[in-house]
């Protein structure tokens, strides 16, 4: 299949994914009155179970635990229950440190583990030869759909510099986190349309997500022979 038949289904896919995403909120508005009442039931219980989790002590796990693969929504969706104020200082100390625990420890501790996950997952390690390609390397990583935890671990055993490793995943993974904060606590708050405005931008940053995804894709493959190689995962 060419790459215009490609994009006609693409945009097909994407107008049917909206169509039936629209559908499904209807039905969901139109009866609101038998699910919503067992939404704030589970509501209460996850709030009253989440508030007996001092916010030192969730942030220290979001600091550490995704060293290993957790799923990073949950985390995400959980700050919620803090104040906004606490929620936002705890995402943009506990991203970075993950990010700088999760190299550090993928290039000497977990070096073993993060390669034979990798060689599970028939994932390869590109090795790039200029500041450039590290770059566009880092950023298609960050932007490819990859669990969080594969993302930091490719990172790292490519030798992608410290530094160019952090620019890149700091913005990158503080704003979807931000944004996911905002719609759980709006939902928790009952600020309906402050949850639909946050989730909005959610959907938008995906969307931007995919076209840069696809327009760096494109990049990389236009960049000279050997600017970017892939080797298997090195052995421990």
């Amino acid at each position: 299949m060419d790459k215009s038949k490609l994009k006609r289904w693409g945009i097909a896919v994407a107008v049917f994914g909206a169509l039936v995403s629209t559908c499904c909120a209807a039905v969901a508005f139109h009866y609101k009155d038998a699910w919503f009442p067992l939404y704030l039931e589970w509501r209460d219980y996850a709030l009253e179970w989440l508030q007996h989790v001092p916010a030192w002590l969730f942030f220290l796990l979001l600091a550490t635990l995704p060293v290993l693969p957790v799923p990073m929504s949950f985390f995400y969706l959980s700050t919620g229950i803090f104040p906004r104020p606490v929620a936002l200082l705890g995402i943009c100390l506990a991203i970075p440190a993950n990010l700088a625990i999760s190299y550090w420890l993928v290039r000497s501790l977990l070096h073993p583990l993060a390669v034979r996950m990798l060689e599970r997952a028939n994932l390869k390690i590109p090795h790039a030869k200029t500041k450039k390609g590290e770059v566009l390397f880092s950023v298609l990583v960050r932007i490819c759909g990859m669990p969080y935890t594969f993302q930091n671990y490719i990172l790292a055993l490519s030798h992608i510099p410290f530094m160019t490793y952090m620019l890149v995943g700091i913005p990158l993974q503080i704003a979807p986190a931000i944004l996911m904060m905002f719609v759980s606590s709006s939902l928790l708050k009952g600020e309906g349309q402050k949850a639909l405005m946050a989730l909005g931008l959610l959907v938008a940053l995906g969307i931007l997500t995919k076209l840069a995804r696809d327009i760096l894709t494109r990049r990389k493959a236009a960049l000279p022979p050997g600017e970017i190689v892939e080797d298997a995962p090195a052995q421990s």
